[in-house]
């Protein structure tokens, strides 16, 4: 096509600075100028505020251990750009990244232009991928809402919708049911969507109300009732198993192979979502990293990272925390806040996250928070100066390194322990 990588990496690059655009006539246009084919793949699209990313990998790695063939779109990347999209739960190479990238920046370009955003350029590609590879399956996770998201556009067999919460207020509003209907209008008309019993009669309400005039006119679809099926989740379950259930549900209503989900569940290699590291894979230190992205997420993961630290071998640990910008600080912090306080770390290591859309908090900013807590608190600029006040001391005085916060200080801390090659970041070990 007469473009080099560098030409088309730069091009990817630059699209950083649009921001994000909430809306679909752009990507829709492009879309049709790509003039894609699935008519052999099962496309899934996943919606929620927490979960849903989980949700996907363990839907992908069961479709994989059942012998079909996937690609998985999902956002953020933890490491790099080729993390988001997977084809059979490896990250794509470069090279077939490059030449996607390059079929999008070309329709992009016939007159007349279309004007794409980052996540809209990588949704694209991921579309790209699948098609050429006639995939079995197809999974794509929204970024940020649902009615308005990019992978709205796509067409789609099944909709799933994990836990909602009030988050992106700014953006989604602050009114929990509105938002639940801005998830669930990812439903197409007549499509089974399966959600998980947000465990509240008005929200509930509001999503099937959603669902009873599911289509978007703007995309040529006819408004017709979608199929909401309800799934109850136990109390006191796991982000896991919660996405398990899901998984399972929905490929049972699917009439698809449910008997790898929990294979799946157990032995999926989530990067930075309640991810272990041993030792033996770090050289003597073991680490715990999540990324939870907002305070539900951070109020769901804590009582697993404490049970963690509790059941750990020596009952004793370190935090790394940054964090990229948040609407509600205090209501991001305070379930970590509230652990810490029970049960101190050895000590508290406050830094800035590297590579984000947007710069990390300053780390003395961020400190302020932790001041109230009993232990030896630091704050250093970047993640490796952390990792080396940390490193530098013996296994046995620091305890679990749990690091929280930011997804990108996650992907820094796997890029400077060199995990993050295909093999570290595929969703199952090589058999």
């Amino acid at each position: 096509m007469g473009q080099t990588m560098e030409d088309v990496r730069q091009w990817l690059n630059s699209s950083k600075s649009k921001g994000m655009a909430l809306g679909l006539p752009n990507t829709k246009q492009a879309l049709d100028r790509l003039n894609l084919k699935f008519d052999n793949t099962h496309i899934f699209h996943v919606a929620g505020s927490n979960g849903k990313g989980t949700t996907c990998a363990i839907l992908a790695a069961s479709v994989q251990l059942s012998g079909h063939s996937a690609v998985l779109f999902s956002s953020p990347h933890v490491s790099r750009i080729e993390e988001r999209i997977r084809i059979d739960g490896v990250p794509i190479a470069s090279d077939l990244f490059d030449s996607a990238l390059a079929e999008v920046k070309q329709i992009s370009e016939e007159s007349p232009v279309i004007d794409l955003t980052f996540f809209e350029i990588t949704y694209l590609c991921a579309m790209v991928t699948a098609s050429s590879h006639n995939s079995d399956v197809l999974i794509l996770e929204t970024g940020l809402g649902g009615r308005l998201d990019a992978t709205r556009t796509a067409p789609a067999d099944t909709c799933i919708i994990t836990s909602i919460s009030a988050e992106h207020s700014e953006i989604l509003g602050d009114d929990i049911c509105k938002i639940a209907q801005e998830k669930v209008a990812i439903a197409r008309p007549g499509v089974k969507v399966i959600i998980r019993d947000p465990e509240n009669e008005d929200i509930k309400a509001a999503m099937r109300e959603e669902c009873q005039a599911a289509g978007n006119i703007e995309l040529g679809e006819i408004p017709l009732p979608a199929q909401p099926i309800f799934v109850e989740i136990p109390q006191m379950v796991t982000t896991r198993q919660e996405a398990a259930i899901l998984v399972d549900q929905t490929l049972k209503r699917t009439g698809m192979d449910t008997s790898t989900v929990w294979q799946a569940k157990n032995s999926i290699r989530w990067p930075a979502r309640m991810q272990f590291i041993p030792a033996g894979k770090t050289g003597g230190h073991e680490f715990l990293l999540d990324g939870a992205h907002n305070p539900s997420g951070m109020a769901r993961i804590m009582p697993e990272v404490a049970n963690m630290i509790e059941s750990y071998k020596i009952q004793a640990w370190s935090l790394v925390f940054a964090a990229s910008p948040q609407q509600e600080m205090d209501a991001f912090v305070a379930p970590l806040l509230e652990y810490c306080q029970k049960n101190p770390p050895r000590q508290i290591i406050i830094t800035a996250p590297q590579g984000g859309r947007y710069p990390g908090i300053e780390p003395q900013q961020l400190m302020t928070h932790f001041m109230a807590i009993d232990c030896d608190i630091s704050a250093v600029e970047y993640p490796e100066s952390a990792l080396s006040i940390i490193e530098d001391e013996e296994p046995h005085d620091v305890g679990l390194i749990v690091s929280l916060g930011s997804m990108y200080l996650q992907g820094n801390i796997l890029g400077l322990l060199y995990l993050d090659s295909d093999e570290d970041l595929s969703l199952l070990a090589k058999i």
